[in-house]
């Protein structure tokens, strides 16, 4: 074997050893070639070249890599199919084929579907039903920079203010347990619907100064005559324990044993399973772990027990409502979230649920909310996270000044400035309420009403709005540098620092 060198590149020549001969033949076998040859004459005749050589070896080496580079690829995409799959739940075919949504894909396209519901003035038919359901329903949506749901938590304030307005001298002063506060006369039920919203969005449940939502309702459960009708009966008075449970108040004893001594002989309430089930939730509200003066244990169970018996072979116990309070009772009271009997309740829930993607009106969507979420009301004090959401703390107040004047020369209305101290973001409602509520004095009354534009100024200190006649009065809102606005009471939101007044005057109008 020699080695030469030919234009640049190396080549080496391979001799055949005696008797073997090309194309592999042995001797005796030439094909008519005779003496030994160079092995690589079947491809240059004379030469075996590396470039050649190396050049395949190279190329089988890049295809070589690519095979298993795409294999590993595939693995690995397998992998993470795999793994991602895994964490999607998906949606389940029924037994023809069409696909039913998942509990939390119904939870999710309902809660949808009651956001896109609010009114006008961002609120609902109940609004505080609705902000319950969808606290549980889409948390995210109560984040700090959401203001859509601040608005509608603003709604629901303005909600609380005008009952509060349209019962002003019917409720008077009293006195519990030492402490002086002015009554709220409206249902209980209604009342402790609106604490344990306030207290879902982390607002003070309390209320407003001198009234005392809590009281208020204790006073009135305490107050209960046992009988039904469609404000006061035992579905709500369990919402009014639970509004004292989920506020952190002290629950007297009195209402526990109320609620023990109502129940009936088969272990059910009057109002049957909806009834029942509110009970076992208010009544699982209490720490078991806490020694009680009374023990409620006998009575959940003894209405659980009741409840189990209303079982049907669909999995439900009954309506899409009736199933949902059921399955609050049931997790209230320690049963396993991924039991086959809560599993089989929410997709008999799923199967109840229309094409829109709601359980019929915005009051049913919003209670059935909860259940679908794997929650019960009790969770409001348990595991709703306040700290994602605005709370009233000093940080974020701001002052506004409001200034009283009229241009109306009989009016008697002397020039004052006023400073008021109110949330960020609370609009000009906000600002008046406290306004009345920091100045007593000076603010004797005020009231306002609500038309088609919103709220607007009624009276100040005994000034109407006149509109009778030609010669008309009426209260007109002036922003910085004397700007009349057409905008409601509603829809002004002051910053820190703003003059507004309020100007009390008149127009002649002529006659026809």
């Amino acid at each position: 074997m020699g080695e030469s060198k030919r234009d640049g590149l190396y080549t080496t020549k391979i001799s055949l050893a005696p008797g073997i001969r090309r194309g592999g033949a042995s001797e005796g076998h030439s094909e008519g070639h005779s003496g030994g040859f160079d092995f690589m004459e079947s491809y240059t005749d004379t030469e075996f070249s590396y470039q050649k050589h190396s050049t395949r070896t190279i190329i089988a080496l890049i295809i070589a890599i690519v095979i298993v580079a795409a294999i590993l690829g595939g693995v690995l995409f397998s992998m993470y199919v795999f793994n991602e799959s895994s964490n999607i739940e998906a949606s389940i075919p029924d037994s023809t084929g069409n696909v039913t949504l998942t509990p939390q894909q119904s939870l999710d396209k309902a809660s949808d579907w009651l956001i896109l519901q609010r009114d006008s003035n961002y609120g609902w038919t109940n609004t505080p039903q609705s902000l319950i359901g969808l606290r549980f329903g889409k948390p995210e949506w109560f984040l700090k920079d959401q203001t859509q749901s601040a608005l509608s938590i603003k709604q629901m304030e303005i909600e609380i203010y005008e009952y509060i307005r349209q019962t002003e001298g019917q409720g008077g002063e009293l006195e519990e347990d030492g402490v002086t506060f002015t009554d709220i006369p409206i249902p209980f039920g209604k009342l402790a619907t609106y604490i344990n919203a306030r207290a879902a969005t982390c607002q003070e449940p309390g209320g407003f100064d001198p009234y005392n939502m809590l009281k208020s309702v204790e006073r009135d459960m305490k107050n209960y005559s046992g009988e039904s009708d469609i404000d006061d009966n035992y579905y709500y008075f369990s919402l009014g324990l639970l509004a004292l449970c989920n506020s952190n108040a002290k629950i007297p004893v009195e209402l526990i044993e109320m609620m023990k001594s109502a129940q009936l002989p088969n272990g059910g309430y009057v109002h049957g399973l909806d009834a029942t089930s509110m009970v076992v939730v208010a009544l699982s509200c209490l720490s078991r772990g806490k020694k009680q003066k009374t023990d409620p244990e006998e009575t959940i169970d003894n209405a659980t027990n009741f409840i189990m018996r209303h079982l049907r072979d669909d999995g439900s116990f009954g309506s899409a409502l009736n199933t949902a309070n059921v399955v609050q009772a049931l997790l209230a009271n320690g049963m396993d979230p991924d039991s086959d009997i809560i599993d089989n309740a929410l997709m008999s829930i799923v199967d109840k649920q229309k094409s829109d993607r709601s359980f019929g009106s915005t009051v049913t969507t919003a209670m059935i909310l909860p259940a679908l979420a794997k929650k019960s009301y009790i969770d409001i004090k348990r595991s709703i996270e306040c700290e994602a959401l605005p709370t009233q703390s000093d940080d974020g107040l701001i002052d506004v000044k409001i200034t009283l004047a009229s241009d109306i020369a009989d009016a008697n209305i002397t020039e004052l400035t006023f400073e008021v101290r109110v949330m960020a973001e609370s609009n000009l409602y906000d600002v008046l309420h406290k306004l009345k509520d920091q100045h007593p004095d000076e603010i004797v009354e005020y009231k306002d009403y609500y038309g088609d534009w919103g709220h607007s100024i009624w009276s100040i200190n005994n000034h109407e709005i006149v509109k009778t006649g030609t010669h008309q009065k009426f209260w007109v809102v002036q922003l910085e540098q004397d700007t009349v606005t057409s905008l409601s009471i509603n829809d002004v939101v002051p910053s820190d620092g703003d003059r507004i007044t309020l100007l009390y005057t008149s127009v002649t109008l002529q006659q026809q």
